[in-house]
């Protein structure tokens, strides 16, 4: 063998036990292999357990991360892998990354019908990107929800109402060509314009009984009756006009689309 030939022969035996000696020095991929093993087994506690150790070892595995979480799920802990979520979300530098792994997040939490930590998730991806849509829709969709703008029963909230109606704004702002937040937008109006004949409708009765003759020394309460009359028709025709000017820019974004196929 020449000189040649045992130099190359010693390099690679040196490069192999520096390849082995690096593996010997990366526990992590000792407690990767475990998870993985506890994983496939349905041990779910145990692969959880064993994916943190390999993420304190080196945090920077994004699929370590998510196979954690995906282990903390499926054993029954949503908040567990939904703050390994929320911890790997923070760590991404690209906003429309961030926020998809924020609305992962809250999807989590809508599944398991928990829109208070579901709404504050998608406030998170609002932060991580102002523009995201999605994030936008579900925002405007609990606010509805929750104003009763989906029920035939329900009396309706205008705060929540009000809210739905100003996300909903936001998402047309970011796309006015989409046609689906402005039915959404009038549906909300529509709950909110019922809302203030209700109340006016209270106020007539309330005025009709002021009128009474036992009631004639109290001028003061006829009054007042009748100008919360006034005021919730007052409101209740403008939220109309609303109603009819988010009918026709509907149909002119109908239209539109129309016309671009």
């Amino acid at each position: 063998m020449t000189r040649a030939q045992v130099t190359v022969v010693v390099a690679t035996a040196l490069g192999s036990m520096g390849l082995l000696a690096c593996q010997k020095e990366n526990p992590a991929t000792a407690h990767i292999d475990k998870g993985d093993e506890a994983y496939s087994k349905q041990q779910w506690k145990a692969a959880a357990d064993e994916y943190t150790l390999a993420l304190q070892t080196d945090p920077k595995q994004d699929q370590i991360w998510e196979r954690k979480a995906m282990a903390l799920l499926k054993g029954g802990d949503l908040d567990g892998g939904a703050i390994t979520l929320v911890q790997l979300a923070e760590s991404q530098t690209d906003p429309k990354k961030k926020a998809q792994m924020y609305r992962s997040v809250a999807g989590l939490y809508l599944e398991a019908s928990m829109p208070d930590p579901a709404e504050k998730y998608f406030q998170e991806a609002l932060k991580a990107d102002p523009k995201d849509t999605d994030a936008l829709a579900w925002l405007g969709e609990i606010a509805s929800q929750r104003g009763g703008a989906r029920s035939n029963t329900s009396q309706g909230d205008p705060v929540y109402l009000e809210k739905a109606v100003s996300i909903f704004d936001q998402l047309i702002a970011v796309n006015p060509a989409a046609p689906i937040p402005y039915v959404n937008k009038r549906i909300a109006l529509i709950k909110l314009m019922a809302y203030w004949k209700r109340q006016k409708e209270v106020a007539d009765m309330d005025a009709q009984e002021y009128s009474k003759k036992e009631y004639r020394k109290q001028p003061d309460k006829l009054a007042e009756a009748k100008a919360r009359s006034e005021q919730h028709q007052a409101r209740a025709d403008a939220l109309k006009t609303q109603i009819d000017e988010v009918s026709q820019k509907f149909t002119e974004v109908q239209k539109a689309a129309k016309a671009q196929k």
